[in-house]
């Protein structure tokens, strides 16, 4: 599935900067006779040249953001910045989802907004500044002159690459998205490939900045609130999603183990609650598994009976079970199951499941004590 995400300026904009920024370091680092491709006259000439065009494109791409409101693109968030950072170092060499969706009107993640604003707001000046204290400051019959360039050309040098690094990390990181050339290709047609999660993201967004651009161009008094309400609460009928949406995002956060299988026993989705009471690394583990790996033969036969009932419409609470965990270890809960349901056919079955271990092995320990006890009064009587 494709969502059109980058308008055009943004492509030419993007390319634009990604050539201007690779051109300047390879004139920049002929200049310190790091190598001879144009030759060190050439160098200089086209690294001003190419200096100015830069410039000239920085007073575009200001102007743009600032019109088009772009520019809240950039505002840092700490929103969910520890996931991101734990995904990058951790996640992504695991397969882990990703815990942000790219949207039209929220293109980057919590790191990205930061990294860009840095580079937005202090290194590119940095280099702006920098480059002209080479072009002017030291020229002869200027009114103010410098003794020396040694600091600002190690202060230029340190942010060309600074930004090189940027360059190299951003290229590696196009390669996480849905597909390792999906983010290149997006940047190149403006449309961007995404799984159904972000999709569904997207609608849910267009649907809230949508109603927020209506109602800023109505009167906000109470009866075109009301309306505003009404309209919303009939488009979510009609569609299903934001309810969907908010349903996934309870429980993702929930503590209880959540999770869904289809009409032939296979997981299709299960929570991180879930995962960790059966103590497994990822759901990636257990999608497209049969649910009888977790259950000994005996309890399997009496949940399929009720996995049954609930294929033809039952919703019933099957009460306390128990479970295999990954390592080979058993744990309680209880567990409620209910059909799925789209367009009128039930296609499986979804529930949660609460965790009863600690109590079960409470009220075993509570027995036990019981038992000693009454042994010992038992010996005592005798």
């Amino acid at each position: 599935m494709k969502i059109y995400i980058y308008q055009i300026f943004e492509r030419v904009w993007h390319w634009t900067q990604a050539i201007l920024i690779l051109f300047l370091a390879l004139t920049g680092f002929e200049i310190h006779s790091s190598f001879t491709v144009f030759g060190f006259q050439r160098a200089v000439k086209y690294h001003d040249v190419a200096a100015w065009a830069f410039l000239v494109l920085i007073v575009f791409s200001v102007f743009w953001h600032f019109t088009t409101g772009e520019w809240r693109q950039y505002r840092p968030s700490l929103k969910l910045i520890k996931e991101q950072a734990e995904y990058y170092i951790f996640g992504i060499f695991k397969g882990a989802p990703h815990p942000t969706n790219k949207l039209v009107y929220n293109k980057f993640n919590p790191l990205q907004r930061i990294i860009y604003l840095g580079l937005n707001i202090l290194v590119i000046p940095i280099m702006v500044l920098s480059g002209f204290a080479y072009m002017f400051l030291n020229y002869p019959n200027t009114t103010f002159q410098l003794g020396s360039l040694d600091l600002i050309a190690l202060i230029h040098t340190l942010g060309a690459f600074s930004l090189i690094t940027f360059v190299i990390a951003h290229i590696y990181l196009t390669t996480t998205g849905h597909k390792p050339l999906s983010a290149i290709k997006a940047m190149l047609t403006g449309w961007e490939e995404v799984d159904e999660k972000s999709a569904r993201a997207m609608v849910v967004n267009e649907m809230e900045v949508a109603l927020k651009i209506t109602r800023a161009r109505l009167k906000t008094d109470k009866g075109k609130s009301e309306f505003l309400d009404k309209a919303l609460e009939e488009t979510e009928n009609k569609i299903g999603v934001v309810k969907e949406e908010k349903f996934r995002s309870v429980i993702a956060n929930s503590g209880a183990g959540y999770f869904r299988i289809d009409k032939n026993g296979l997981y299709e989705e299960v929570n991180n609650s879930w995962v960790s009471l059966y103590k497994y690394d990822s759901p990636d583990e257990l999608i497209g598994k049969h649910y009888s790996l977790s259950r000994s033969a005996e309890d399997f036969a009496e949940l399929e009976k009720t996995f049954r009932r609930v294929l033809s419409g039952e919703t019933i609470p099957h009460g306390e079970v128990k479970r295999i965990c990954k390592d080979g270890s058993c744990g309680f809960h209880t567990i409620t199951l209910t059909p799925v349901v789209r367009n009128g056919i039930i296609v499986g079955v979804e529930g949660f499941i609460l965790d009863t271990t600690e109590r079960r092995l409470a009220e075993k320990e509570l027995l036990e004590n019981k038992i000693r006890l009454e042994s010992l009064l038992k010996q005592k009587e005798n």
